[in-house]
């Protein structure tokens, strides 16, 4: 028997928002963290049409003294199991291997999950994942700890959508044409 709590969500990924046209039109940088860990645009792409799974991504930079890892995800809205994905390669050769982990080393820079690279799969959504949808989820590290943090689905992550922003209002036909998503 399914709880309230979980139906009220479920029908949240049914019904989405006004904002689900095609942009979040909320894309200012979303930040969190825990521990020395920072966790920045959080954002989820579904796995392809009428498909009950989603891929996240994030970006994160480890300002504590020494490394973790992302050992744990958890989401209420996905009973299936989530998978921590390395691609590798690209176009035929294009490989895909599912790891234990994501090690976070300590650096200056930040790191970005992404479909060329480190990702995350949730599956067993009880429906389709359509743009716009909202829902929790719940990252564990090794050693900073557990932090709850809301994914939105969209077609390209908020920082890219920036980008084209920022060269739009310029004016810049140049690095509009060089702006292009990873694939």
């Amino acid at each position: 028997m399914m709880g309230l709590k979980r139906w009220v969500i479920l029908l949240g990924l049914a019904v989405p928002s006004g904002s689900a046209i095609g942009v979040d039109l909320d894309d200012a940088p979303k930040v969190y963290s825990v521990g020395g860990i920072k966790i920045s645009d959080p954002w989820a792409k579904s796995s392809g049409s009428g498909v009950h799974a989603a891929k996240l991504f994030f970006e994160f930079q480890n300002e504590a003294d020494q490394s973790d890892e992302l050992i744990d995800v958890q989401s209420i809205v996905a009973s299936g199991p989530i998978s921590f994905m390395l691609a590798q390669g690209s176009g035929a050769s294009r490989s895909l291997a599912t790891i234990e982990g994501i090690e976070i080393p300590v650096s200056e820079k930040s790191f970005e999950l992404s479909e060329v690279g480190y990702y995350i799969e949730l599956t067993g959504f009880e429906l389709p994942v359509l743009m716009g949808t909202r829902f929790p989820v719940k990252l564990t590290f090794a050693r900073a700890g557990s932090i709850s943090i809301e994914f939105v689905t969209r077609f390209h992550s908020p920082k890219f959508l920036r980008r084209i922003r920022e060269a739009a209002t310029r004016g810049d036909i140049e690095m509009l044409k060089a702006l292009r998503p990873v694939r």
